[in-house]
């Protein structure tokens, strides 16, 4: 299954409107650094509504909390579910979300810029140039300091710009250069994504852990506890009919091994009779589930980040996409490109990285 019809016109009609933009508006750039004891209140604009998109966004939220640490960042995103990720963040203060149908409405979209304007911001990063709502919301949104990257063939509505990084590869680090538009030489290296679990959250994983144990009369000793989660768009999805037989072949390599079945809203079964399956709702609820884990194994999916961020080791099994650019970003995340491997042989990989893994820890 490729992109979709409705994607590809969409992406054309983007990109129509960038030529437009890009050739007949001027930018106003202000080449100076922007003090760090001028920014107070700081808006991040994220306009998406993928759960992985969200979450590629915690390595520049913990990187401004560490480098402005007086400062409280808000965030506007897309779907109003994926807030619950970020909400208790380090200096996270207010999650704005615009739904599609708030941007079809340009009276109700005005009303919630007016709302987002009260705050009086210092400073408005938009962290994505191909965004045309954020590239709007950042024209809209009144703040001394707009910052974005700079790049002579893609317009945006930013006034103090940092060079694209093409040097960079994964889409979760790339925003980290922004760090550069600062006036100070403060360096900040490179994290893996975080969502900043406190102890009470991972508490509340096992808890949930527990429950499942104790619903199924499981008595958990030393065995090893595997999440899986089968969902993924498009092209990155692994059929039900590939699941079965891999779950098949892991029992049979370590009869032990519990596989708990990390069931999309879009599912209400699990996939193999012995393996467990939960749900949650709240996906910071699912972040705190995942902490539980020994290991998380899934394709190239939002959960797949949300897991790395939530620090249980990923096991990414890619088809489609690139693990350069969208893989998991843990020291303990490993991934496996199963184009053209037998399910024996996925198994094989896998019990392979879990013994590195282990090995590790």
């Amino acid at each position: 299954m490729g992109i979709p019809f409705h994607s590809k016109i969409r992406r054309m009609l983007r990109s129509a409107i960038n030529l437009l933009l890009v050739r007949f508006t001027k930018k106003n750039i202000n080449l100076k650094k922007i003090p760090l004891t001028e920014v107070n209140r700081i808006l991040i604009i994220r306009i998406n509504y993928r759960i992985g998109n969200i979450v590629f966004l915690t390595p520049l939220i913990n990187a401004i909390a560490q480098k402005i640490p007086h400062a409280k960042i808000d965030i506007l995103i897309g779907a109003k579910f994926i807030a619950p990720i970020l909400e208790p963040m380090n200096n996270v203060n207010i999650i704005y979300d615009a739904p599609r149908k708030l941007l079809k409405n340009p009276f109700r979209l005005m009303s919630k810029v007016k709302e987002i304007n009260k705050n009086n911001y210092d400073l408005v990063i938009s962290p994505i140039t191909s965004s045309g709502s954020a590239n709007v919301s950042t024209m809209l949104i009144k703040a001394k300091y707009k910052l974005g990257f700079y790049n002579k063939d893609l317009w945006s509505a930013a006034n103090v710009v940092v060079p694209y990084p093409n040097q960079i590869k994964h889409e979760a680090l790339k925003p980290l250069t922004l760090l550069q538009a600062f006036e100070d030489n403060y360096k900040y290296s490179p994290k893996p994504l975080d969502i900043n679990l406190s102890e009470d959250e991972k508490t509340k994983g096992t808890k949930f852990l527990d429950t499942l144990f104790k619903q199924h009369n499981i008595v958990r000793a030393n065995n090893t506890v595997l999440g899986i989660f089968r969902d993924a768009r498009n092209e990155k999805k692994i059929k039900n009919e590939w699941w079965k037989p891999f779950i098949e072949q892991m029992l049979i390599q370590d009869p032990t091994i519990i596989i708990v079945d990390i069931l999309a809203p879009n599912e209400s079964e699990k996939v193999h009779s012995k393996s467990l399956s939960i749900s949650f709702k709240n996906l910071r609820d699912l972040g705190c589930f995942m902490s539980s884990l020994n290991f998380f194994i899934c394709a190239d999916t939002g959960p797949m980040h949300l897991a790395s961020a939530s620090k249980v080791p990923v096991i990414a099994l890619f088809n489609a996409t690139s693990a350069d650019n969208y893989g998991p970003l843990g020291i303990y995340d490993r991934v496996i490109n199963i184009v053209n491997l037998s399910v024996c042989e996925v198994v094989k990989q896998t019990f392979f990285n879990i013994k590195d893994i282990n090995s590790q820890q």
